[in-house]
């Protein structure tokens, strides 16, 4: 295979994007290459294309995969942001996968030779997610994973967000070993910076290869000693384009509005006075930028009774329908527009497009904030220059001074005493005349200290917050919250909670139709307890702040009605809980009647039924379509009866399906996938949510499905035999091991583990599960079966009481021959006594009345255990002691990517026994 250079790039990047790369995004490139590391700071202007470092991360692991790591994570606490940077990334997957120049074939080839065949992924990580990280699907395969702040980090720290106890390890394994973590705008997210920083200093990774590294992207690092990567003046003399994006010159007025209350009766009739007399006439477009989702929706709201084109985006927003209002502004937003467009378009916004949003608005009114903030947003204005060359002036700007902002006695909740601060600077600077607010503005420079956004630290990280963390399954008594090592030391941090609006929420619907990502929104938990409650709305930012506390307390106490359920994944289902149950990460399934959505974005004073994307979500996942021919969602489809027809429920529906026009789009895109292949009827029967109706459920595989639980894993329909099972996992994890480079002993011993695994499902009670209770299918086995026969239902007290990883931990310990096959014993028998994630550290043993002796044949070696006989021995302990050596052994995170290989073997294996079937 021919070998990639940097001399390379340049034809990559081509080949990519159809535009020559920058002369530092080069520069960068050879350097990386050069050093076989990243920079620890790479501090560029913004507009100047900074995301290229995701261009760079890709063809440096097709370059180099032995010193770079497989995942590359984007953290950004935006979540437009996170979409866009997404987009980037899904662009570099396409073009490679294509491979149709011959660089791209190289890329391809390459990145597909070291993970056996899986070419390179892409996931956005906006939100909390039980069963939809697909970048947990294997650890050998390249990917570029974009995150917040909240969801990466969580999941680093053993407690990922909207994650099952069972699965932390397999999250926290990936995200800490073989990963590149680019975090960009290092100033709004400074505690997570320090938190970073400490994890990657103390990490002790033992045997395992270290590639993990962290970059910052800021101009204000917390590696304070860190050389930067920057611009030099070669980069801007070798370029025209970047000299004039870096060059652009832009001018704002400041403007004091006429006192309101709060700032969502003040803001709005100042944009439409500014809009209405202000305006240049070439000004196609106008980024409005508030401090609240509150204000930004009033706004919105007048503007669009005054009669103007005008669109809402805040980070409060479900990605569907954020798609679709991106959709409606992208040619207006579009920074490489040579001209105006067609008529006025205004864009109201928060927060969410401060930084890395490749907006670019022809003018800019933005309400007041600390001033790197206003920095921020200054980078989305005319920000590629192309207005100043096109008109020969300045591009326009407006900063308003709120009066109940910068008058106010108490600190503001989201910016404390910062935007007041800068308010009073620039009005000092300004004097009678404009201000300059261009990338070298020096007019924004050398504020005073108490003008920038409050900068939160985060608590010293010690030895005994990893190691209660790292104990996921049982969680320990004494369990240290994680929020102030993301967002810093700060009581009014508020975390989000997804919210996602079904007309039927009962277990059978969301298990056929489960949720997906792309219908999540979310929001602070504080505002979504207020307005579950019926309380008043709780203000709400797109940047850390707190909720309204005293609202959410008298409303607490009102004990409303409950009509909304947690998800808590394909094992447990939804479950009805009150509003102090309700905790960060959590997903809620809410009636669509309730409302809380208007224009797209977070309203929890809307009124109007809230639409149900459940079946569009499925197609934006693309493993399975589903269509539910629930009236409420699907107008005149065909329902059960149980009146005598002469056709049957699937006549009826193919007919309806062969000949129904008027279906939304969605819906008609639902109906040809399902058409196209094979699919299920599964009639719901009559609940509390709804009457009888019929679910489609595209006949396809997910693996993501298979959760911590025995009836996910083992009920597939295969009648896999057990030893082929174990020796198909066994063999997978060791070619998992090599392709990750790990060393011949962990190879080996991986493997072993995989033969292991499942030796305690030989238990005859679990067998009787596998063939639903008959006790003449079980009779008739050759041989005992890893999976189940095809269509068979599980009794619920029909599973043995002694979890079969326990008992294979106690089989294999019963001969010592086998253990003198492994190089570490301990790691073996770890791996297999956690390949549920559970055990970690203590075991659920439990007694059996009815024990059975087990026995199994390991090549020559016969295995052999009593199931009675675990509760009175020392296993528990043994395991518990196990853990904190092999801690010790790997380190925090290094055990848990073995574990994560050896389980994600499992689950890859199980997938593809049923994909034989």
């Amino acid at each position: 295979m021919a070998e990639l250079t940097a001399e390379d790039f340049g034809a990559f990047f081509t080949d990519v994007h159809g535009q020559v790369p920058f002369p530092w995004q080069e520069r960068l490139t050879r350097q990386v290459l050069a050093e076989g590391k990243w920079p620890e700071v790479i501090d560029l202007p913004t507009g100047t294309g900074k995301t290229a470092v995701l261009d760079t991360a890709v063809f440096s692991l097709a370059a180099r995969p032995d010193l770079f790591p497989r995942r590359v994570v984007f953290v950004i606490d935006r979540r437009i942001v996170v979409d866009q940077v997404y987009e980037r990334a899904e662009l570099i997957r396409k073009r490679v996968t294509e491979a149709d120049t011959e660089t791209l074939r190289q890329v391809h080839d390459r990145l597909a030779d070291i993970s056996g065949g899986e070419l390179l992924g892409t996931a956005a990580l906006r939100g909390g997610t039980l069963i939809l990280d697909e970048w947990t699907k294997r650890p050998d395969q390249p990917w570029v994973v974009v995150s917040t702040v909240d969801q990466f980090g969580s999941r680093l720290l053993f407690r990922g967000y909207g994650v099952s106890p069972g699965m932390r390890p397999i999250h926290a394994g990936l995200a800490g070993n073989d990963c590149l973590v680019v975090l960009d705008e290092v100033h709004l997210s400074r505690p997570f910076a320090e938190t970073l920083k400490e994890i990657d200093e103390s990490q002790d990774f033992g045997l395992l290869p270290r590639r993990f590294q962290v970059v910052e992207m800021s101009a204000t690092p917390s590696k304070s000693s860190a050389r930067p990567f920057m611009l030099d003046h070669a980069d801007l003399d070798n370029s025209d384009e970047l000299r004039q994006r870096v060059e652009a010159t832009k001018q704002a007025e400041l403007v004091v509005g006429k006192p309101k209350k709060t700032a969502h009766e003040e803001v709005p009739p100042a944009v439409l006075k500014i809009i209405k007399s202000g305006l240049d006439e070439q000004v196609g477009s106008v980024g409005v930028v508030v401090n609240r989702v509150r204000t930004a929706r009033e706004t919105h709201r007048a503007l669009i009774d005054a009669g103007y084109d005008a669109h809402l985006i805040t980070g409060r927003m479900r990605p569907l329908d954020r798609v679709q209002a991106l959709a409606q502004i992208s040619e207006a937003v579009d920074p490489d527009r040579t001209r105006g467009g067609n008529g006025l378009k205004v864009v109201v916004a928060t927060q969410s497009i401060e930084v890395g949003a490749d907006f670019s608005f022809d003018a800019l009114i933005t309400e007041c904030a600390p001033v790197d903030s206003l920095k921020q947003r200054f980078g989305r204005l005319d920000r590629r220059g192309n207005y100043a060359a096109r008109t020969g002036r300045p591009a326009q700007a407006w900063i308003l001074g709120v009066k109940s902002v910068i008058e106010a006695k108490t600190p503001d909740p989201v910016y404390g005493e910062s935007a007041k601060a800068t308010w009073k600077e620039l009005e000092r600077r300004a004097g009678s005349g404009p201000i300059d607010v261009g990338p070298r503005s020096s007019d924004l420079g050398n504020f005073p200290d108490d003008s920038a956004a409050p900068r939160l630290q985060a608590p010293l990280l010690l030895p005994t917050h990893m190691q209660a963390w790292v104990q996921t399954n049982p969680v320990p008594v004494v369990d240290p919250p994680i929020d102030w090592f993301l967002h810093g030391i700060d009581n009014s941090q508020q975390p989000d909670v997804a919210v996602v609006w079904r007309w039927d929420r009962s277990g059978e619907a969301l298990r056929l139709v489960p949720p997906r990502t792309a219908e999540y929104l979310q929001v602070p938990i504080g505002a979504v307890k207020s307005w579950l409650a019926g309380g008043a709305e709780a203000p709400v930012s797109d940047v850390s702040a707190s909720g309204d506390e005293s609202d959410r307390e008298e409303a607490d106490q009102a004990n409303p009605p409950v009509d909304w359920v947690r998800w808590a994944g394909f094992q447990d289902g939804p479950q009805k809980i009150s509003l102090g149950d309700i905790r960060p990460g959590d997903i809620l399934i809410v009636d669509p009647k309730r409302g809380g959505i208007t224009a797209n974005n977070w309203d929890p004073g809307g009124q109007e039924p809230v639409s149900d994307l459940g079946d569009m979500a499925q197609l934006e996942y693309g493993k399975r379509a589903t269509l539910r021919l629930d009236p409420r969602i699907i107008p005149a489809p065909p329902l059960p009866t149980h009146e005598p027809e002469a056709t049957t429920p699937s006549e009826r529906i193919s007919d309806w399906m062969a000949n129904t026009v008027d279906l939304p789009d969605w819906a008609a895109d639902a109906s040809n996938e399902l058409q196209e292949g094979r699919y299920d009827i599964e009639q719901i029967d009559a609940t509390e949510f709804q009457d009888s109706y019929f679910i489609l459920v595209q006949r396809a595989i997910d693996e993501l499905t298979f959760d911590d639980s025995d009836q996910s894993s083992s009920f597939t329909g295969t009648a896999v035999s057990l030893r082929d099972h174990l020796d198909g996992v066994g063999q997978r994890a060791a070619q998992f091991a090599l392709r990750l480079n790990l060393n011949e002993a962990v190879q080996e011993d991986l493997k072993l583990a995989g033969q292991l695994h499942d030796v305690g499902k030989v238990d005859s009670r679990f067998q009787l599960q596998m063939v639903g209770g008959d006790p003449v299918k079980e009779a008739m086995l050759d041989e005992p079966i890893a999976k189940s026969l095809l269509g068979v239902r599980t009794r619920p007290q029909g599973w043995p009481p002694v979890r079969h990883e326990l008992s294979s931990v106690a089989m294999a310990q019963s001969n010592p021959e086998i253990s003198a096959t492994a190089h570490d014993w301990d790691l073996v028998l770890h791996l297999v006594g956690t390949h549920h994630g559970r055990a970690r550290p203590l075991p659920p043993i439990v007694e059996d009345n009815e024990p059975q002796t087990l026995s199994f044949q390991h090549g020559e070696h016969v295995m052999e255990s009593d199931s009675g006989g675990l509760v009175d021995s020392p296993l528990a302990i043994e395991m518990a002691d196990r853990f904190w050596r092999l801690v010790a052994r790997y380190g925090y995170h290094g055990l848990a990517w073995l574990e994560a290989i050896l389980r994600l073997a499992d689950h890859r294996q199980s997938a593809e026994e049923q994909n034989r079937s």
